[in-house]
């Protein structure tokens, strides 16, 4: 597609300088720190008083460990990439001024930030894999992630462009991000919320992704989740193009 030309390059260049970081294992174990943190203190500590229905507390603990991790990585690395391109190394207005649509930038830095967040999210696998969690093969988790790290990244995307001071993306992540995190069914389920509570945070994309991630196959159920975060990953999509397309400094 026309639209889409130079999306590939940006990809790239966004894969090297991630790749660069893989290279050092310190940043491995680093962005394994809070999910291990997370197991260890809610899977053998206060994973025991929470009662779940249908299964073990790990086999519930780990979906939403990997759709926390996928929401913040996905997010984190495409608005602080363009935050630091933007108002530290002054390369985001090359990007602007060449010869690419504002499709073609948003998508280049929205797969960026799926393949990042996914290969972070597989370290949390491995590692749930590592103490007994023992998932069904299905295509429902691959796909969930798919459609998840492209929300974010998307947000991602639209966040980096509209902020108007390196420190203001921290407080999308503070306000946003890490509540999401915590209320939206990664640590319990929200049946334990109040009612009041619980209802809102259907509509936030966590909980459509914890949702699907602990499906084990396509149900009704898997179906209206995956719907629900594919049609806000294309609005997030839609805004953030239109968020380069009128970009000035």
């Amino acid at each position: 597609m026309p639209s889409l030309k130079g999306a590939m390059p940006i990809f790239v260049r966004e894969m090297q300088l991630f790749r660069n970081k893989l290279k050092r294992p310190t940043y491995v174990v680093s962005a394994l720190v809070t999910p291990l943190m997370y197991m260890l203190v809610f899977g053998l500590g206060l994973g025991r008083q929470v009662h779940i229905a249908d299964g073990s507390y790990l086999a519930f603990l780990i979906p939403g460990l990997m759709g926390m991790t996928a929401m913040n990585n996905a997010f984190n690395w495409v608005a602080s990439a363009i935050n630091f391109s933007r108002f530290y190394y002054r390369t985001w207005p090359l990007v602007i001024l060449a010869p690419v649509t504002p499709l073609a930038i948003a998508a280049g830095n929205v797969a960026a930030g799926m393949a990042r967040g996914i290969i972070a999210t597989l370290l949390v696998g491995l590692a749930g894999l590592a103490v007994g969690w023992r998932p069904q093969p299905t295509l429902v988790l691959p796909l969930t992630l798919l459609i998840e790290t492209a929300c974010f990244s998307a947000l991602g995307v639209l966040v980096g462009v509209k902020t108007r001071c390196s420190e203001e993306h921290m407080t999308y992540a503070n306000f946003l991000i890490t509540p999401m995190g915590f209320f939206c069914g990664t640590f319990f389920p929200l049946d334990n919320l109040p009612h009041w509570l619980a209802c809102p945070m259907y509509l936030l994309p966590l909980t459509q992704a914890n949702i699907a991630l602990r499906q084990h196959g396509f149900s009704v159920e898997t179906v209206v989740a995956l719907s629900s975060l594919a049609a806000l990953a294309l609005v997030l999509l839609a805004l953030a193009v239109r968020a380069v397309a009128s970009y000035t400094e």
